[in-house]
Parts: structure tokens; sequence; C-alpha cells
């Protein structure tokens, strides 16, 4: 008897297990729409008259998600961030690229600053080499007929993983904020 009542029961969970992938193909799957361009790459064009310095690389990975990487030069006051980042976007609308998006940095950070004095009296350049973890909120329109031509903005905060002496020997936070803006062409 009870083995009757397992072979039962083994037999109707197969049979909803066979039904279940029928329904599911009998159910409408909303189309998913073609995206023409889904990598980019990018320049920030306040390098020309200021000493700021970015390029960038982006692409879809998945649905409304991309991977991507960015090298960046910053000179302010003779203080420099040299910095090489990973990021990781996503796109709510589930377009790569295009509107509103939300990401993570991984990165590496050389920030270097004048100091002064040694006995002889001569400045000199301290620096120190860390990892860095950031969150960035971005926007980027895509413009042209053939919406190509990529213009991006943003701001991002950055976490710098150096241990407190070493951050204080060169007067950086333990925390900064960061811009972005980059125009560049899609493919």
């Amino acid at each position: 008897m009870r083995f009757r009542g397992f072979v039962i029961g083994l037999v109707g969970l197969a049979g909803v297990m066979g039904a279940a992938p029928m329904l599911a193909q009998s159910a409408p799957q909303p189309a998913l729409i073609p995206i023409a361009n889904r990598s980019y790459v990018g320049i920030n064009p306040l390098g020309v008259p200021f000493d700021i310095f970015s390029v960038e690389a982006e692409t879809g990975v998945a649905q409304g998600i991309t991977l991507g990487g960015v090298g960046s030069y910053t000179d302010v006051n003779h203080d420099r961030w040299e910095s090489a980042d990973f990021k990781f976007r996503y796109y709510p609308g589930d377009v790569v690229l295009r509107g509103f998006s939300l990401g993570a940095t991984v990165g590496y950070l050389n920030y270097s600053a004048r100091q002064c004095c040694t006995t002889g009296g001569t400045e000199y350049r301290a620096s120190v080499s860390t990892p860095t973890v950031g969150v960035i909120a971005d926007y980027n329109w895509m413009l042209g007929m053939d919406h190509r031509f990529v213009v991006g903005t943003g701001v991002g905060a950055k976490r710098v993983l150096a241990g407190e002496n070493d951050r204080n020997r060169v007067g950086l936070d333990r925390a900064y904020l960061t811009g972005r803006f980059t125009i560049g062409l899609a493919f």
C-alpha cells in the first residue's frame, strides 16, 4: 500500500513537472527590442583647456547592464590624481548606454601633492598608491540620427583604502567626490 502511494505521488509529480514547461511556452513573452549600439569609447574634452584627462570604454553584457573601464589624470592646484577603474553600471530603463544609470567602481589611485619643505627649504612631492572602491550615478544622452554620439555626465564618490597614516602623510581624505563629463562614439 505504501509503495503504491509512493508510485502515484511520483507519477503525479512527473506530470506536474512535464506540464510546467508547456504552460510556460504558451504564455506570451515580451519581445526584447534589439539595441543597435552596445559599446562606446569616450574622452573628457576638458583635457584641452584644463589638466583633466580621461578615457573610458563601456560595453553591454546583459539587458541594462554594462562593464567598462576608465583611466584618468587630474591636476588641480598641483595635487595629482592618476587612477584606473573597473566600472559596473545598471541602467534601470534596460537600454544600455542610454539614460540614467547607477553603478560601482573598483580601482587603483596614485595621488601626489606638493609638500614643503625639506631641510634645504625645497618643495617635494609626497605620494600614495592605493586601491579604491566607489559608487557612481550617471546620465548619458545618445544623439544623432543613428544615436551614435554619446554625451555623458555623472557624479560619484570613492573610498580610499589606504591607511590613515599614509593618507595623512599626503593630506588625502578617506573619501572624495568624483565628476564625469565625456563625449564619445557608440558602436
